[in-house]
């Protein structure tokens, strides 16, 4: 045997090692080999329909699942990164309060939030039994048969309400539209007190929808010629209305 071929030799030896330890080095930081990647093993990844941006890795209740007390009905969901989603609860909690007292003893399903749901929130939470100490009035109310009565008076939280409200629109109009609003349009809320004359004109085009027995009842159109823009009308529990609408970033420039 020559010399030439044993160094040969060795020097097989040795590379084959060399590659040995790579391989199980790429094998432990779970490197696939790239004859198993193809467009069939390609993985679509669902993007939050809140944020847009982020990947979702959890579901969503649009409205959220706090304003329903058991037996809920049938829920609303959508894909939600964590971020989004575990950062809604105390807004939700704060809605869902501020709601309940608003709706207690005008229905049967209102009274039922409120005794099933809120009044063990504020047995836990006594910072926000306090705060809505508080911010509550006494005030003087037309009662039905026409004499003053007196009525205790709550501010809603309205951080709470407009994060809930907008949150709210962007689920339900990845719902309804099978992607997020885009990364370019913004979410305004508007409170209610009755049905502005800009919107009476465009009622018949709405679609409406109806959560539960009658808990949640919401109108929406979505602009088919430009998507960025979308009209929202909201109806809680028959006591609570709001409204928002969806357009363009730039429109506000």
């Amino acid at each position: 045997m020559s010399r030439k071929k044993v160094i040969n030799e060795k020097e097989i030896r040795a590379l084959k090692k060399r590659l040995a330890k790579k391989q199980f080095r790429k094998s432990k930081i779970g490197v696939v080999p790239k004859q198993v990647i193809n467009k069939s093993k390609t993985v679509v990844l669902d993007l939050c329909a809140i944020c847009g941006v982020r990947e979702a890795t959890t579901r969503d209740h649009v409205p959220p699942k706090a304003i329903f007390p058991k037996p809920r009905p049938k829920m609303i969901t959508v894909p939600a990164c964590s971020e989004c989603n575990n950062g809604a609860s105390d807004y939700d909690d704060l809605f869902k309060v501020y709601l309940s007292m608003q709706a207690t003893g005008k229905s049967e399903i209102g009274t039922s939030l409120f005794k099933d749901k809120t009044v063990r929130t504020l047995q836990r939470n006594k910072t926000l039994l306090a705060k809505i100490k508080t911010e509550s009035k006494s005030l003087l109310i037309e009662n039905s048969e026409g004499e003053p009565e007196e009525k205790l008076g709550i501010l809603w939280d309205s951080e709470a309400h407009d994060k809930v409200l907008e949150r709210t629109i962007r689920g339900l109009y990845y719902h309804h539209s099978n992607k997020s609003l885009a990364n370019d349009s913004g979410v305004k809320v508007q409170w209610l007190d009755s049905i502005p004359e800009e919107i009476e004109s465009i009622l018949e085009l709405l679609t409406e929808q109806v959560i539960g027995d009658y808990q949640v009842r919401y109108k929406y159109y979505i602009a088919p010629e430009d998507p960025r823009h979308s009209v929202w009308l909201f109806d809680f529990y028959g006591v609570h209305y709001a409204s928002g609408y969806t357009e363009p970033n730039d429109l506000n420039k």
